[in-house]
């Protein structure tokens, strides 16, 4: 089931990058939430969820779920989606922080430095969306340093994929507001994608195959 999870989250990634850069957006209302639920699937692979962590993910995952859909959207809802994303970053820090037992000051600076740098990047283009846009950004250091203290604390396969699944949703995040706010370049939604789809899957995965 798992590996059949993961190949259906390969195969609707793909074409739902590929429906966005030929504007097919009706394929692309389709791929995108099927891929999404093919990344909830994996969280579920061994039944339903029976602990605060595994429940938090869900949670998280399923807030990301609404989020996408509003930024699916054409015209896109963008702060609605902004919203919905946040909510779903603090799901995470839940889930996280009910590993870490202390935040490792290592994991807390590399966050908080990146998020720096996000916002240095992003903060002419801002706007009206400058205190908005920090809150999530906080949000993300936050996810980033517990999902990698708990790591760090315990590197177990499941722990380890939360660390490298919240740096990839760092990542992405970074390239969408770089793409809306500075400068719109053409491989932006691939990288974009190809960076939020594994981050997502790590995710649910350290709540389903790899939980431990």
């Amino acid at each position: 089931m798992t590996w059949a999870l993961l190949g259906a989250v390969l195969a609707f990634g793909l074409l739902h990058i590929r429906a966005d850069y030929r504007r097919q957006w009706q394929l692309t209302y389709i791929y995108k939430p099927l891929t999404v639920a093919a990344i909830i699937g994996l969280a579920f692979v061994h039944g339903l969820p029976d602990n605060p962590y595994r429940w938090w993910i869900v949670i998280g995952l399923l807030l990301s779920l609404v989020g996408d859909v509003f930024l699916m959207l054409r015209p896109a809802r963008f702060q609605a989606g902004l919203f919905s994303f946040l909510v779903a970053h603090l799901a995470y820090v839940n889930a996280f922080g009910h590993r870490a037992e202390h935040l490792h000051l290592a994991a807390g600076l590399t966050a908080t430095a990146a998020g720096f740098i996000m916002l240095a990047l992003l903060w002419p283009g801002l706007k009206a969306l400058k205190w908005p846009v920090v809150i999530y950004v906080a949000a993300i250091v936050a996810m980033v340093t517990t999902a990698t203290s708990a790591a760090l604390e315990v590197p177990s396969p499941g722990r380890l994929a939360a660390a490298v699944g919240s740096a990839l949703f760092l990542a992405s995040d970074a390239c969408i507001g770089f793409s809306r706010f500075r400068q719109s370049f053409p491989a932006a939604q691939a990288l974009i994608l190809g960076s939020y789809y594994p981050a997502q899957a790590l995710i649910a995965l350290s709540a389903g195959p790899l939980y431990s």
